[in-house]
């Protein structure tokens, strides 16, 4: 009997391993699949407990087939809402009204320059000479203090 069972998991890998290349399988499909053999083997177990293992295993794939057919709907269902909510946000940042394509008007918006404060440098540094601004405490390319200019 342990023979048997040994056999049965050897065929069923080797079943399996010819199933792990790119194919397109829906996730409800993979998910059927995946129910029914782990269905099989635990229906096999349990049914050669009990002396009808052939048994076991027909109620258990199917057991398993239907579970992991759900599993997998369920699966489809929520990646597919998941890429919807995704479109959506990614619609609503795109076309926000701020960014959205102005109209063209005959007379252009004319451009004014900000008018730019004089500040008085009143410290420097020593050693390199620069002059700075009075908010300045420090250089800011060097870090070295500043001094007030006489």
């Amino acid at each position: 009997m342990m023979k048997r069972a040994m056999i049965f998991f050897i065929i069923t890998g080797m079943c399996f391993s010819g199933c792990a290349t790119e194919s397109g399988l829906t996730e409800r499909e993979t998910g059927g699949l995946a129910g029914a053999a782990l269905g099989a083997g635990i229906g096999a177990l349990a049914g050669s407990a009990t002396g009808h293992a052939g048994v076991g295993t027909a109620i258990g794939a199917g057991a398993g087939l239907l579970t992991g057919a759900v599993a997998g709907e369920m699966a489809r269902r929520q990646k597919e809402q998941t890429k919807k909510e995704l479109r959506e946000e990614m619609m609503q940042q795109q076309y926000q009204p701020m960014y959205a394509p102005q109209p063209y008007t005959a007379t252009q918006p004319v451009a004014t320059a900000p008018v730019a404060r004089q500040e008085l440098n009143t410290k420097y540094n020593p050693r390199t000479g620069q002059t700075f601004p009075s908010t300045y405490t420090y250089d800011p390319n060097t870090g070295e203090a500043l001094k007030t200019l006489q």
